[in-house]
């Protein structure tokens, strides 16, 4: 006696969703996008020159950031800077006209009395020759011995001159170098402490005695301050 086979049971597939499972295998790696590309030569802002002080009314320059003696000074307008005439002309005996030790592009006025927060003094005031801006003053005698070290030195508002920074594009080269600053003829000993212009303490009384006997420099300054720095952190 044959048994029956069980009837089976016709299903509709095609009714069903269609469900693909993604195979997760290695994709093929493009080579032309893996490689890097050659790395050019980068470049970076440098300094071009030395740190200019400027006319804020025509730009013209009238002496080097590294000039400035002081910053604390008082003008007629405000703050001021101390400024000293150029290096070259300081240092050389042969400058016996009065131009000879004067900043640049300023023209000197008469002499007059005048009486300053410090006491008096005899000055002169100075301009811009090319637009005629009154800048401050020339320091040309004072009544005070201690006050004479200012002779010869120049007042220069804030409120008058602007900073100048000179920047340009170069390439870096693989030993990193840092661009020295221009120490020749209008430069009044160069050297900075650190990312600063060495400038004189009036509260220091060893500057001020170095200022007054008119031998004050900025590079033993700055040697002198960081002896007392170390020496400080030792103690």
């Amino acid at each position: 006696m044959s048994r029956d086979k069980p009837a089976r049971t016709i299903f509709p597939t095609f009714l069903l969703p269609s469900l693909k499972i993604p195979f997760r295998g290695s994709r093929p790696i493009d080579l032309s996008l893996s490689r890097k590309p050659v790395a050019e030569d980068p470049v970076r802002l440098t300094r071009s020159q030395s740190d200019t002080l400027r006319c804020k009314t025509c730009s013209a320059d009238l002496a080097f950031a590294t000039q400035i003696i002081s910053k604390g000074f008082t003008g007629r307008h405000g703050r001021a800077y101390l400024v000293a005439p150029p290096a070259a002309a300081a240092e050389s005996a042969r400058a016996s006209s009065r131009s000879d030790r004067d900043i640049v592009n300023v023209s000197v006025g008469r002499c007059e009395s005048r009486q300053l927060v410090t006491g008096w003094h005899t000055v002169a005031d100075i301009t811009c020759v090319i637009c005629g801006t009154k800048l401050g003053w020339k320091y040309v005698d004072a009544k005070e011995s201690s006050q004479h070290y200012k002779v010869g030195k120049f007042i220069l508002e804030t409120e008058r001159v602007v900073t100048y920074r000179s920047w340009e594009d170069s390439p870096v080269s693989p030993v990193s170098s840092v661009p020295a600053e221009d120490n020749g003829a209008g430069v009044a000993g160069g050297d900075r402490e650190g990312s600063e212009v060495v400038e004189f303490d009036s509260g220091d009384e060893d500057e001020c005695d170095d200022i007054f006997s008119g031998t004050w420099d900025r590079e033993s300054v700055a040697m002198r301050r960081r002896s007392k720095r170390l020496s400080s952190r030792g103690s």
